[in-house]
């Protein structure tokens, strides 16, 4: 069977402090894409996970660690083929491999029937990655402490372009460089992404693309980047905007929803 395992973006994204175990709390308005990976699922003689397009190393992917988990709090072999056709980019702060995590662990547990509540499963995702649990309760909404706090909210569902520059931006490299001066100094920010002049001061390529697209659009980082994205009215619109780009950039044009694709899917899968 084939699974969505959608892209997210960051509306806003502001830290609220660093924790004492090294993790920073934030506040952020996380909207799910129309857009993403897709996943295949079948029964095999053994568990085996594989990317098109994109090689993932065994720490990067987060996949396996997940199933891994699964098989251990269940006591159980998971005899699964996993194959992901890659779309979104690595390091493009577009949740990338913790969608595929979630998608995987909720396609599993009902394939397998396992019958792990969503708590359990929350659980065990949220050590691998911060926005699991995001993507596994499926819903649009204001994310808050490390992660795992999900309050659903319906934003508007806009047409909107998203830019990749050619860079990948380490998650974990971008929240090493935050300082506890720099919170402070952002602290009464209402919008906007805490991350914009680290990336763009640091990333020339994303600068370039950001510098480009605001002559004309507002334009927003996601998460911790690299990727940009901007509203518009039109596909036209968009194709026209990347026309008369400076140089040839890769761009998907899809819309933002409140609701994974993916919860339709188990519901109407009949597994």
């Amino acid at each position: 069977m084939i699974f969505s395992s959608p892209a997210k973006i960051n509306l806003s994204l502001k830290i609220i402090r660093k924790r004492s175990d090294g993790f920073h709390d934030i506040d952020s308005d996380f909207q799910f894409l129309n857009w993403g990976d897709k996943i295949e699922i079948s029964s095999s003689n053994k568990l085996s996970v594989s990317t098109t397009k994109i090689q993932l190393s065994q720490q990067e992917n987060l996949v396996t660690q997940a199933l891994k988990k699964i098989e251990s709090f269940c006591d159980t072999k998971l005899n699964y083929s996993v194959k992901i056709e890659k779309n979104i980019p690595l390091g493009s702060g577009l949740g990338g491999g913790s969608s595929n995590a979630a998608t995987v662990m909720l396609a599993v547990n009902s394939l397998a029937k396992l019958n792990l509540s969503l708590d359990v499963l929350v659980d065990l995702g949220k050590s691998l990655g911060s926005d699991i649990p995001f993507f596994l309760k499926g819903l649009s909404g204001r994310v808050s402490g490390i992660g795992e706090i999900i309050e659903p909210k319906e934003f508007p569902e806009n047409l909107v372009m998203i830019l990749f520059p050619e860079c990948s931006i380490s998650t974990k490299d971008a929240y090493n460089a935050v300082t506890l001066e720099e919170i402070s100094n952002k602290k009464d920010r209402l919008n906007g992404n805490f991350f914009e002049e680290w990336v763009l001061f640091n990333y020339p390529q994303v600068r370039e693309a950001f510098d480009f697209l605001s002559e004309n659009k507002e334009v927003n980082i996601s998460g911790t980047g690299s990727s940009l994205f901007i509203k518009i009215n039109s596909f036209e619109e968009g194709k026209e905007i990347m026309d008369n780009a400076p140089r040839k950039l890769a761009y998907v044009i899809t819309n933002t929803i409140n609701k994974s694709p993916l919860l339709n899917e188990l519901l109407n899968s009949g597994v």
